[in-house]
């Protein structure tokens, strides 16, 4: 059980309080850690209704007649507001200090208390289950199924698990007992699948599948490093060492230059879950700062793992008003106090809507700008994009064709090799350097099209940004010019 819930819970109780919201989806395990704090403050817990039964609010409270009593109410959330609701709360909580009544515990799903009602109540959140409690669930399916699991294969499915409520989990887990005893693997992908369906319930998390490491993103060779330096950030031995979790990155940049890939490639490298985190479906909700909180509730839970918020600067209004203020403040205080292994990688294209307090150091670890690809990463892009689509770099003139493409951005290479094959599937053939060569002919680029806004963003990088590539113009015309030397002589 989770000692530190129980603990804060005990003592609420202790001190007598007349109202405590307990912010929960979870009643059954809520009850159940309810009873136990109950009794360590040597206290009687009453249920308001028989399951299956409507709860008369009026006649419970009445039951709760000394400071004993424990009233759980585990259906009136709906009709908090209602007046007739509000006034019996009230009265009560109306108590004489020196004569303190009984506590009403109310779960409720969403903390939304009347304001009639905040002076004597507490608002209390049921975290979701520990890496503890979740191996005491996966031991009891196991003895359910007739199922052993080795020390580490029994970690690794907890591991997966992290995320889900406590009945989820233990559904998850029964699911993958049954279905692979004695393949845990197989298992560990049916626990995976169950929480991808959990996330997607929410509307605002989704659990994305990450690359396989850094490979698949050609060139912002320093990006790299810096991560590769980061490797082991979140083992025990960095702990052990003094080292802080990292806690995030933002990458800003020209737009289809690889951002997005980049923050997916984080997780895969690192070998950490991915998780996508919807502003626009977070605004969507009828409650926008609870699904919030939830959302950052599950990442906590789910640690250690990445949180990518994709062009983050959509999701605020850098004027400070209105729900995205409100918003913003909850995220930026979120990304400053976090103790949680939880590494977020925001992307953003536009630096105008960005709200100056997310930059600020402390949110983020680093900021880095992710540029045009110079001459070296094109052809890496050009090769990648070939090769992916089994074709051979090797058969085509691709310095050259990296020399041609010099204003062009990662997405914009990729999409040139797609039409180059479209030309050549009408021959029925592989595609050939002519054919590159016409797709580049007919491209429109991004830059040609925003060119004062890409040179604003690069000036406003230049002093408040890392570069993600190094720049190698300077040793490129040092090559060159060594070059010309030889042909000279």
């Amino acid at each position: 059980m989770n000692i530190d819930f129980i603990r804060e819970l005990t003592l609420h109780l202790e001190a007598r309080y007349p109202l405590i919201f307990l912010k929960t989806g979870e009643e059954n395990r809520a009850l159940e850690l309810l009873d136990v704090a109950t009794g360590k403050a040597g206290r009687r817990l009453i249920r308001a209704r028989e399951l299956g039964s409507a709860v008369d609010l009026k006649k419970a409270l009445t039951r709760c007649d000394s400071d004993e009593s424990v009233l759980v109410l585990d259906s009136v959330h709906r009709t908090i507001n209602d007046p007739d609701v509000v006034r019996l709360l009230a009265d009560f909580g109306r108590i004489d200090p020196k004569a303190p009544g009984g506590t009403a515990v109310i779960l409720t799903p969403w903390t939304e208390v009347p304001v009639e009602l905040t002076r004597m109540s507490a608002v209390l959140e049921l975290p979701l289950p520990t890496r503890e409690e979740l191996l005491e669930v996966l031991s009891e399916v196991c003895a359910q199924v007739g199922v052993l699991q080795t020390e580490d294969d029994g970690k690794a499915l907890v591991r997966v698990g992290q995320g889900l409520e406590m009945e989820e989990a233990a559904r998850a887990f029964r699911k993958a007992m049954i279905g692979w005893p004695t393949d845990a693997a197989g298992a560990r992908m049916s626990v995976e699948s169950d929480k991808r369906r959990a996330l997607r319930r929410s509307n605002v998390l989704e659990h994305v599948e990450a690359p396989t490491d850094m490979g698949d993103v050609g060139g912002l060779d320093q990006l790299k490093s810096w991560l590769s330096s980061r490797a082991g950030a979140f083992s025990r031995k960095a702990r052990d060492f003094g080292l802080p979790a990292p806690r995030g990155l933002l990458l800003m940049g020209i737009q289809g230059c690889g951002k997005s890939l980049a923050a997916k490639a984080v997780a895969g490298f690192w070998r950490l879950p991915l998780v996508r985190l919807d502003l626009s479906a977070v605004f969507g909700q009828p409650r926008p700062e609870e699904a919030l909180r939830q959302a950052l509730k599950v990442a906590e839970a789910m640690s250690p793992m990445v949180l990518w918020i994709d062009e983050i600067e959509k999701g605020f209004d850098n004027k400070g008003e209105g729900p995205s203020a409100r918003i913003l403040g909850g995220m930026v205080t979120w990304l400053q106090e976090k103790q949680q292994e939880v590494f977020v990688v925001a992307t953003a294209n536009r630096v105008e809507a960005l709200p100056p307090e997310l930059p600020r150091k402390g949110r983020f670890d680093e900021i880095f700008f992710v540029d045009l690809p110079d001459r070296h990463e094109r052809q890496e892009i050009l090769s990648l994009h070939l090769a992916r689509r089994g074709l051979d770099p090797g058969r085509y003139n691709l310095d050259d064709l990296a020399e041609l493409t010099e204003k062009f951005t990662g997405s914009e290479l990729e999409q040139l090799v797609i039409s180059a094959m479209y030309f050549a599937f009408g021959r029925n053939e592989k595609p050939n350097d002519a054919d590159l060569a016409r797709a580049h002919r007919e491209t429109v680029t991004l830059y040609e099209t925003f060119e004062p806004e890409i040179k604003k963003l690069r000036e406003w990088a230049r002093k408040r940004a890392r570069p993600a590539s190094t720049d190698r113009k300077k040793i490129d015309m040092f090559s060159d010019d060594r070059k010309e030397g030889k042909t000279s002589k």
